[in-house]
């Protein structure tokens, strides 16, 4: 009771750590309410310590949320306007574009007639890509800097979301349908013809999907396996600069452990998914490209895992419900535009069959979600009494100290470091979260 009297008043910290003895306490804490007012104090088990973003944990979560909900607004508007980058790439990657250029005007000429089919073809899909790619940077620059978010598996949960959802505005409404606005206008005007919208123009543009999974396979997967960020560090170093003049802090962060990305790497195979979804009954051709490119990615991303990314901290598999979520929102968009596609293939029994599906999917995710997901979200106090009554550790073995303070409060007295180790850093072991609450 101390501790919910004093986290009242108003000049305490925005995050506070509790640490318990056994699991049962922390499991009662984390589940009961603890204050009447709902807005003075939120409890759940804490994260892992190297989870934890320490610039932002002092920030007050109301003052994050009001800054989450101001710039998924402005999110959501650069979505709607996605479609002005994407025409102006479409415009100028042609070759007849290029062929403006002075020196390329052979382009358009019969002898160039085969590399301007490859430029139309692939070209606008690589540059699309690239655009595409820069988004998760910004994303993580809006999540952890602007937004305060405080675990690092927040940050990755965020850019999983809108990188997802933006792809999907791309597919769906961008690359489809020309612009939002001109799909929004069709529907209003003609709201009966919203699945034969999209039905019409899906079917139209499996040949771009097929190029994307292609450059995806060619160009986007042995990107992965070569990490040209850690290569061109590297090359960095040895073409600029002497190794023999450099301390040891800088040889380390060259060499430093390399970290799988989740929000970047979760919506990129989420796309493939949906595409698959999307074009299995309409085109089936696409489904061979789109099995070759996930036996590619299981190589290659299996390789990576096991071999070169390191863990830089542990969130308990927290985005794997998101994920989930977002295949499935992928699947019910796909129901749809089946049923669009019938629809305008003047098909009658077929879509009325096929209406419900989407109120299936999301009836299973919400049970899903009801029976695994939320539950998996914290101990349950039987499981807990239970691995209670059968541990044998002793407490203050496990549990640090300075696990939970602040990193620039715990460190020791400062020492002379020598100019060049012997071995390069390792990854610093941290202590277990088992048994703290924020």
């Amino acid at each position: 009771m101390t501790v919910v009297e004093t986290v009242v008043v108003p000049t305490m910290s925005a995050t506070g750590f509790v640490t318990f003895n056994d699991l049962a306490a922390v499991t009662c804490a984390g589940s009961a309410p603890l204050c009447h007012r709902p807005d003075v104090i939120r409890c759940k088990v804490a994260p892992e310590p190297r989870d934890l973003v320490w610039k932002n944990v002092h920030v007050d979560l109301n003052v994050c949320e009001r800054k989450e909900s101001m710039f998924n607004l402005m999110l959501v508007l650069g979505c709607i306007l996605w479609s002005i980058p994407l025409a102006f790439i479409q415009a100028v990657a042609t070759a007849s574009t290029l062929a403006k250029i002075p020196g390329l005007g052979w382009l358009t000429d019969e002898e160039g007639e085969p590399l301007s089919a490859l430029i139309n073809g692939y070209l606008p899909v690589a540059a699309l890509l690239v655009l595409i790619s820069v988004l998760p940077f910004i994303f993580h620059w809006i999540a952890s800097t602007q937004e305060n978010r405080k675990t690092s598996s927040s940050v990755q949960e965020s850019i999983l979301g809108r990188y997802f959802y933006y792809q999907m505005a791309n597919i769906y409404v961008t690359v489809t349908a020309g612009s939002i606005w001109e799909s929004l206008f069709k529907i209003i005007d003609e709201p009966r013809q919203a699945l034969s919208i999209l039905g019409r123009a899906l079917p139209q543009v499996v040949g771009y999907f097929i190029s994307l999974l292609l450059t995806k396979i060619m160009a986007g997967l042995p990107m992965v396996l070569m990490r040209s960020g850690a290569a061109s560090r590297l090359l960095l170093l040895r073409g600029l600069f002497s190794k023999d003049k450099l301390t040891q802090r800088e040889i380390d962060e060259v060499y430093r452990p390399q970290e799988l990305w989740y929000g970047w790497e979760y919506p990129t195979q989420l796309l493939v998914v949906i595409i698959c979804f999307t074009y299995a009954v309409i085109s089936p051709c696409i489904l061979p490209f789109g099995a070759i490119y996930f036996y590619c990615a299981l190589i290659v991303y299996k390789k990576q895992v096991l071999h070169v990314y390191t863990p830089i901290y542990e969130s308990g598999g927290s985005m794997f419900p998101g994920a989930c979520l977002r295949m499935l929102v992928g699947l019910i968009g796909s129901h749809l535009t089946l049923v669009g596609y019938l629809i305008i293939r003047r098909g009658f029994f077929e879509p009325i069959f096929l209406v419900p599906l989407p109120y299936f999917t999301y009836r299973m995710f919400t049970r899903f979600s009801v029976m695994y997901d939320v539950p998996s979200r914290s101990l349950s106090l039987e499981r807990a009494s239970e691995l209670d009554r059968h541990s044998k550790f002793d407490p203050n073995e496990v549990f640090h100290k300075d696990a939970y303070r602040q990193p620039v409060l715990a460190e020791a007295a400062a020492s002379i470091e020598p100019y060049r180790g012997k071995s390069y850093s390792d990854v610093a072991k941290c202590p277990s979260s088992k048994g703290h609450l924020v």
